[in-house]
């Protein structure tokens, strides 16, 4: 790139260019693969509109209310050309939306709303719900025609206010997630076209459960459905795929009206005999979830029979031992591929885990929590074609029980991902055992430990030197000083990084000295200073999501 004597950008490209002739469009789709975005910007006036478009439209627009409050942010948002599908109004702080912060949405989604493909409107579920009328949540609707998923969370929507009484022209609509809102009224449920959804979460307790099962009545074609605490809502109409459900109804007939699940999750409910005798029937289930505290070990026998199941997660509370793993490891009908013990009040055994790797020769995934850090070395040495452990100690138990060794040290070469979490790993010898167990699984792609003391710069070296293929990794620490050296390693060693975060570092360079170092290989950098004084560096690629936060293994409802 040159400048003339007009101060004028000149290309490099000649007019013969061929590159330059292809239409926006492929251009566009092939910078989405490219990393050296910033250097390719710099190289004719083309690609400098076209890597600032691009750039623009990888990331939603994500507003806040103080943003939207604010009149200078607000012009900047009205004035820019960016064309984007994915639009989040954040709703914190905002108690009750007034007519003025409601007609700044209305001139946001006049402009951008016939683009928006996914419309996510929320209030975080630890804050009061921010209050609207049915009438605001209408027009939101009619002005986003073309959105194909709504999110709507923690929102109390009032009865007032008169809404139209056409049908509203949501036709691509397919997800509609209601998640923990308080509608006093399905009148604007009811203006939805009928039989156009096929994912529902439903994960709040209406006023009148009889009106709301109108609306469902009308979806004749929902083959997702989440739905918690609707005793009285009939679903028996749907020929249900999936389903995720914490209720009181009579499972077992529930059961027998979808003979077609392949994904039954239980979430916090407890279930009987009755409900897993039918849930053993299902012919088509392949992926289980559920509480096992009330089910006797005769009933629990007859999960051998689910031949087509791939995954199976069993949650305790129990403190007391009913053999439900020691029987499960013994189950030779079973081709499961990934595997999730919640046993929050007592340690599973290494014999269970060994009896397995008999059996269970398609396994490739295992999730846990337990009270010991030891079983990593179980896992790894018994289970050889494991591809991803996660072992979350729940946060609750204090500094492991015992003492994670070693046994054989000879390399593990089919595992891919490694999540240690919530382990307060105070002990030198757990921590430099757990790196140890790291440098034997040398084709890790992705890697997340919990707090590591004394963990330093020869550390981090030694696992990015060691792992090529490493792609996420998240390291929790302690006292850790990123500085120059910590930029030449990552360059050096983590070429094929996407995702990279520290979290309890002591000092780190400033935040635009590394925005500007990392511009091309990081396009998307946060930081974070704590009042503990620690220090968060989050760096990612565009269009790689922040993978750290994926791992919530209590997820119920």
């Amino acid at each position: 790139m040159m400048e003339n004597e007009n101060n004028e950008i000149e290309s490099e490209f000649d007019e013969n260019s061929y590159i330059l002739e292809l239409p926006d469009h492929i251009l566009l789709q092939i910078i989405s693969y490219i990393d050296i975005t910033a250097d390719l910007a710099l190289s004719c006036k083309k690609f400098y509109q076209l890597v600032c478009w691009s750039s623009r439209n990888d990331i939603p627009l994500n507003l806040c209310y103080k943003e939207l409050c604010d009149p200078l942010t607000f012009l900047s948002v009205m004035k820019s050309e960016r064309q984007f599908d994915d639009l989040i109004i954040n709703l914190c702080n905002c108690q009750v939306l007034t007519d003025i912060f409601f007609n700044r949405i209305v001139n946001l989604l006049k402009k951008y709303g016939p683009k928006i493909k996914q419309l996510t409107i929320w209030n975080s579920i630890q804050s009061k719900p921010t209050e609207m009328c049915q009438s605001m949540l209408y027009e939101i609707l009619s002005l986003t025609n073309n959105i194909e998923k709504f999110t709507f969370r923690n929102i109390y929507v009032s009865e007032t206010g008169d809404i139209n009484d056409k049908e509203l022209d949501l036709h691509k609509l397919r997800t509609l997630v209601l998640d923990y809102v308080l509608l006093n009224s399905a009148k604007v449920l009811l203006k939805i076209p009928k039989n156009i959804l096929t994912e529902l979460t439903f994960t709040f307790e209406p006023y009148s459960e009889v009106e709301f099962q109108d609306f469902f009545n009308r979806q004749a074609n929902i083959k997702k459905l989440e739905i918690f605490e609707n005793d009285k809502i009939d679903f028996s109409h749907l020929r249900l795929e999936h389903l995720k459900i914490s209720s009181n109804i009579n499972f077992p007939l529930m059961i027998q009206q979808q003979p077609n699940l392949r994904y039954l999750d239980f979430a916090i409910t407890w279930v009987s005999d009755d409900t897993i005798l039918e849930v053993c029937k299902l012919k088509h289930l392949e992926v289980l979830k559920t509480l096992v505290d009330l089910v006797s070990n005769r009933v629990f026998k007859g999960f051998n029979e689910l031949s087509n199941l791939k995954e199976l997660r069993l949650d305790s509370h129990s403190s007391y031992d009913m053999g439900y793993l020691s029987e499960l490891s013994m189950m030779r009908g079973l081709r499961l591929e990934k595997l999730t013990f919640l046993f929050s009040e007592r340690k599973i055994h290494s014999e269970v885990i060994i009896q397995m790797a008999n059996n269970f020769h398609y396994l490739k995934h295992i999730e846990l929590i337990n009270r010991s850090i030891a079983v990593l070395d179980t896992l790894v040495q018994n289970l050889p074609t494991l591809e991803t452990i996660l072992l979350d100690y729940f946060a609750v138990f204090g500094a492991p029980e015992d003492t994670l060794i070693i046994s054989d040290e000879s390399p593990k070469k089919n595992l891919k991902q490694l999540v240690v979490i919530h382990v307060n790993v105070n002990e030198l010898e757990n921590g430099r055992n757990l790196l140890k167990l790291v440098n034997i699984c040398p084709n890790l792609e992705r890697l997340m430990l919990s707090k590591l003391v004394n963990f330093g710069k020869d550390d981090l070296e030694n696992i990015l030197q060691s792992h090529i293929n490493l792609t996420h990794l998240s390291i929790e620490t302690d006292e850790f000083e990123f500085n120059e050296d910590t930029v030449q390693m990552i360059f050096k060693y983590g070429v094929a990084l996407k995702h990279f975060r520290l979290s309890g570092m002591s000092k780190c360079l400033a935040y635009k000295t590394l925005k500007e170092i990392f511009r091309n290989k990081f396009p998307i950098l946060n930081m974070y200073k704590y009042s503990s004084g620690d220090i968060e560096l989050v760096m990612r690629k565009r269009k790689v999501d922040d993978w750290h936060q994926n791992f919530k293994l209590m997820d119920h409802f």
